[in-house]
């Protein structure tokens, strides 16, 4: 007996998801401190107690939104489609996520639009960023250092250093995006290459 193929409907993200993902949207758009639970209740369509509910103040709705991008980064470097590429492949795939936040209305990424405020935030969500600052960083220093060794990257001085300042340099090429358009973007990204490509 043949039977039909049923679509079943993609459920709707819960209260809890739909929170953190028009959150982060304000974050990166306005900054952490440029919008309130008034903002996402009105948005959402729900009451600030349902906001308090899941998210009992500002300070946790913030390290709850750090913490994921750090569990989305673990598992991005843990992929198959990332870890099995060489490191000039890993380069342009983490330069791949740069030029999305770019696609997507110039978009600054996470740390750029959390460093201007740092200081304002939370210890809880500052500890948060560090964290995903520094494995970021240590997981690029690697492949620079693989990319060097075997000879398909170049750059003159520790891979640690050159990874911090790739890193600082993308952050700081979304902030210029936005401020003019994408060229600039695509300029210092072809810079990046042009000095790191043999």
């Amino acid at each position: 007996m043949i039977t039909k193929a049923v679509a079943i409907p993609a459920l709707a993200p819960d209260t809890r998801t739909r929170i953190l993902d028009l959150a982060e949207t304000l974050l990166l758009e306005r900054g952490f401190n440029a919008f309130s639970y008034q903002h996402l209740a009105r948005e959402l369509g729900v009451k600030p107690a349902a906001i308090h509910y899941h998210f009992p103040s500002k300070d946790d709705l913030g390290t709850a939104l750090v913490a994921r991008q750090l569990r989305r980064l673990r598992k991005w470097r843990g992929l198959p489609r990332v870890t099995n590429l060489g490191p000039v492949q890993q380069l342009d795939a983490l330069l791949a996520v740069y030029e999305n936040h770019l696609g997507q209305d110039r978009r600054v990424c996470l740390f750029g639009a959390l460093a201007a405020d740092f200081r304002t935030l939370p210890a809880p969500m500052q500890a948060e960023l560090r964290t995903f600052n520094r494995e970021l960083t240590e997981w690029l220093a690697e492949v620079l250092a693989v990319g060097r060794a075997t000879g398909t990257l170049r750059f003159v001085g520790s891979p640690a250093a050159k990874s911090a300042q790739v890193l600082t340099t993308l952050a700081g090429a979304l902030q210029v995006a936005r401020v003019h358009d994408e060229t600039p973007f695509q300029v210092i990204v072809g810079q990046l290459r042009l000095e790191l490509l043999p």
